[in-house]
């Protein structure tokens, strides 16, 4: 009964009412993006403080980080706004949260027809199979790339999908496993919440992507400690 309407006749105002719905199951995730220092999301009603380590933010009385005794960062918002600075602080409207849903709807749409030209063009020119993979993989590689940048900034300004079909399209070309949606935005949560300057890796509680950093800044620059990424990269899927 909740799913009845087609998706051509979906809505801002009715995503609004579907994306708070989403939020007060999904609670935890709610929670999480409240403790980043970017306020949260402005559509989840029922944010709730949590001493759960996962959902809570470690710092003391005094607002300060229990590892490095820095104060949680707080958005430095000019007063009074500059015009050409405002659209930096602007919460973006419920039809530019389906328009990113379009988009990378739009996207994964395309990757599969990539797919399907290139099994067209093998099947057709046989003789010519490197012609054939080089104009497939390069723009492939390409649009799976920026299909993670898409997916991030998805995840962080729209969180949950119009359509429960939109969930599965995390990264099912861009890696090695394609996550749970709701998976994918709680651990990103998780380590905005945790890390709020990628100096400092889990400077405000425990940040699952903590790991991955930490190889990068073992290895340092890439010139001269070149023999060092040979082990982090094969780690860092």
């Amino acid at each position: 009964a909740g799913y009845s309407k087609a998706s051509i006749f979906y809505g801002a105002d009715e995503y609004l009412e579907e994306l708070k719905k989403k939020y007060e199951r999904d609670h935890e995730i709610a929670t999480l993006k409240s403790a980043q220092p970017d306020e949260g999301d402005p559509h989840a009603d029922n944010v709730k403080k949590s001493k759960d380590k996962i959902l809570s933010v470690e710092k003391n009385d005094e607002n300060r980080s229990l590892k490095t005794g820095r104060l949680f960062p707080i958005p430095n918002k000019p007063d009074p706004m500059p015009p050409q600075l405002a659209f930096l602080f602007t919460k973006i409207t419920p039809e530019q949260m389906i328009y990113m849903w379009n988009v990378l709807t739009t996207i994964f749409v395309v990757q599969c027809l990539m797919i399907l030209s290139y099994c067209f063009a093998l099947a057709s020119f046989p003789e010519s199979f490197w012609t054939c993979t080089l104009c497939f993989a390069v723009p492939f590689a390409y649009i799976c790339i920026q299909q993670i940048y898409i997916d991030h900034d998805v995840m962080h300004g729209v969180t949950f999908p119009p359509y429960e079909f939109q969930k599965f399209l995390t990264h099912p070309f861009s890696d090695f496993v394609s996550l749970p949606w709701e998976e994918f935005v709680l651990e990103h949560a998780r380590h905005h919440a945790s890390t709020v300057d990628l100096l400092m890796q889990g400077e405000f509680g425990w940040d699952p992507e903590e790991f991955h950093y930490a190889l990068q800044q073992w290895a340092g620059p890439m010139g001269p400690n070149w023999y060092k990424y040979l082990l982090t990269v094969p780690w860092i899927p």
